[in-house]
């Protein structure tokens, strides 16, 4: 069998229930539906941060935020990512990101032949970050579609992967895109215009790529996954001025609003407009692709391979592990478990514990956690087992990131009686 070339779309700050292909109905992302026409879609995938940096180290590795180095914005990937794996096995590689949290400087450049990150000429905002005395300027945004497409044509002669993480729907590129006269104004403009910047991407990212893949007669040939880095809260219609830039929208939580993402898969086995209801998790990416490329790698993933679904087989139910641990975002050291029924979070800054019932508040309106029966107590403690074991090795990794947090941290948990 022939290689299968790779494209990994990884969207920022994307909710899957506002694609149409989801069952919006405001407008259509015609393009994307086509690539989930074409393969499966996931209904509840679940990613591994709300900070993006850390959700993509895990999307990328197959492995939670303890192995891979980045638990905060100042991290650096310590593990092969699947750029790695496939350069390795021949594949020719180009990696294109639209915000410098996920740059050569970080680690995230590791595996590709070809890397295109935000420049200060390219990119149309610009953040500061502070740790201690050292100060980070990120840089949002970079339109790299023209050049994923030049460089798409120029290689589609051999295997190829290529990751294309997306940023112009994140919160402020409505600025530069109303600015530049790429939306118009009033026209979806709800949340920001979160709508209209998913219809733009859609109509001049998703389409030329799949036109593209067409008539280089490689769309067959082509593996295709799409999914988010994390979701979005974007908080009631027509939100007045301030909530509209300074509340909403937002991802600053484990909610099922800012962790549920969406993921398609298109490739070779996997059949046309299939829907899988049960929880995925962004560390089965990885080991997915491996197996839909019919790739054997020996790495120590954290997430299985959802192949065997494409099969008509079960697959273990899983844990979902996600976690926001740099409290200077706003919402304090959050952690997350959460399974097909149930979800627990925890602020350790707060010294607060949430417990949802899925099944019958999925919405997560009612936190149970002073009035648990015995099956969710019992839950609950295997949960924290879980939130334990991810932050102790955050403890020791955090030493010379904030020696300050540290201590804040640990000092909750002992209150809260973990340690």
């Amino acid at each position: 069998m022939a290689k299968q070339n790779l494209i990994f779309i990884t969207l920022d700050a994307v909710r899957p229930d506002h694609f149409s292909c989801y069952g919006y109905d405001r407008f259509q992302t015609k393009n994307i539906d086509e690539i989930a026409a074409a393969g499966a879609r996931f209904e509840n995938n679940i990613c591994t941060s709300c900070l993006t940096p850390v959700a993509h180290a895990s999307m990328l590795s197959g492995k939670y935020p303890n192995k891979t180095g980045v638990r905060h914005p100042f991290g650096k990937v310590q593990t092969p990512m699947v750029s790695d794996m496939l350069k390795a096995r021949g594949y020719t590689t180009a990696g294109f990101v639209g915000i410098n949290f996920l740059s050569s400087k970080h680690g995230f450049a590791q595996g590709f032949d070809y890397f295109n990150e935000p420049t200060p000429e390219s990119s149309w905002n610009s953040k500061e970050y502070k740790k201690k005395d050292e100060t980070m300027q990120t840089l949002w945004g970079n339109w790299w579609i023209p050049d994923m497409l030049r460089w798409m044509k120029e290689n589609a002669d051999q295997p190829f992967f290529i990751w294309a993480h997306y940023f112009e729907v994140h919160f402020l590129s409505e600025k530069w895109l109303l600015f530049s006269g790429e939306l118009p104004r009033g026209e979806l403009s709800d949340w920001a215009y979160y709508d209209a910047k998913l219809k733009y991407m859609d109509e001049k990212f998703i389409g030329p790529m799949n036109q593209q893949l067409k008539d280089l007669g490689i769309w067959d040939d082509t593996m295709i996954v799409l999914t988010s880095d994390h979701g979005e809260t974007l908080g009631p219609d027509q939100t007045n001025w301030e909530d509209y830039y300074f509340n909403y929208p937002q991802h600053k939580t484990l909610y099922e609003d800012d962790l549920r993402v969406p993921l398609i898969v298109k490739g070779q086995g996997v059949p046309a407009n299939s829907v899988y209801n049960q929880t995925t998790r962004a560390v089965d990416l990885v080991p997915t692709i491996m197996a839909g490329l019919d790739i054997h790698v020996s790495e120590d993933f954290d997430g299985q391979a959802l192949n065997p679904l494409f099969a008509g087989r079960d697959i273990p139910t899983v844990t979902a592990y996600s976690e926001e641990l740099y409290e200077e975002r706003g919402k304090g050291s959050l952690q997350a478990v959460r399974t097909d029924r149930s979800k627990l979070i925890r602020n350790l800054s707060k010294k607060t514990e949430e417990f949802y019932d899925l099944q019958s508040d999925p919405s997560e309106q009612q936190n149970l956690i002073d009035k648990l029966d015995q099956d969710q107590q019992q839950q609950a403690a295997g949960f924290r087992a879980i939130m334990d074991e991810h932050y102790q090795t955050y403890k020791k990794q955090a030493r010379d990131f904030s020696a300050s947090e540290t201590k804040l941290i640990e000092d909750t948990l002992r209150d809260l009686g973990y340690i």
